[in-house]
């Protein structure tokens, strides 16, 4: 049975620095066992995670992308993620912090790739994603982690769920294929139509192409996190990689 403690000495000897800005995708099953004599699975994932980067940040994906297509709304408090058992614990956590008044959690306003942002410097990271007009813009928190040296934590998942390569992807491929109008809904409960551009691009059971080229840029580290197969990627090596191949592949200079 994995603690805690143990969990944080896992996630810390992948290289892990307290300073570094972190996401997470995550299979909690695969983790195995964890303690919940005091608090949940994914709380006790979530709270070791939250203390690896103490000095930095963490971002645990929200998305809803499944939702939105369907309905067109985004409440920020209400709309489940569609991405597993994490996130949406780490939504309630941000609820319960604007509630107290704690901007170190908040969950970002997007129609359809919103984060919880733990850290000193939440807000001010979640902020720009209210603006996004695309799913994943190098100006929003995906982008950020480019911009802020992050890593990207892989836990019992692999390439296809790093979210990051579609904000490469971004930049590569900006023809729209298709415009959402959405209905967006804050924490104090105002409310505003947000236009969402889908973009066109390789979707992400093609990521696994990448390893190769990651792995010799030095870009993946392996681990185990609990029983969890595990992979760190650093998000700038990561954009370089993938940007080389993809503008290899259409041609461009």
């Amino acid at each position: 049975m994995f603690t805690e403690k143990m969990l944080l000495e896992n996630i810390r000897s992948m290289g892990i620095k307290n300073t570094d800005y972190l996401t997470v995708h995550t299979s909690l099953k695969s983790v195995g066992r964890i303690d919940v004599s005091e608090k949940s699975g994914a709380e006790v994932l979530i709270d070791a995670l939250k203390e690896s980067v103490s000095e930095g940040l963490l971002m645990i994906p929200a998305h809803t992308f499944a939702t939105v297509v369907k309905d067109f709304l985004f409440d920020v408090r209400n709309t489940k993620p569609c991405v597993g058992a994490v996130p949406c614990v780490a939504v309630q956590m941000a609820n319960k912090a604007a509630d107290s008044g704690d901007d170190t959690c908040i969950r970002s306003v997007h129609p359809s790739h919103s984060i919880v942002a733990f850290g000193k410097n939440a807000k001010e990271f979640a902020w720009d994603d209210r603006f996004a007009t695309t799913r994943n813009p190098m100006s929003g928190s995906y982008g950020k982690l480019y911009h802020n040296n992050g890593k990207i934590l892989l836990i019992g998942v692999g390439l296809t769920s790093n979210t990051f390569i579609h904000a490469v992807d971004e930049t590569i491929d900006t023809e729209v294929y298709k415009t959402l109008v959405v209905t967006m809904t804050d924490y104090d409960g105002k409310t505003w139509e947000q236009t969402l551009n889908l973009t066109a691009g390789p979707g992400s059971s093609t990521f696994d192409r990448y390893t190769k080229a990651l792995e010799e840029a030095d870009a993946i580290t392996y681990g185990k996190i609990g029983d969890a197969d595990s992979m760190l990627v650093d998000a700038r090596k990561c954009f370089e990689v993938v940007e080389r191949i993809r503008r290899a592949e259409k041609g461009m200079n």
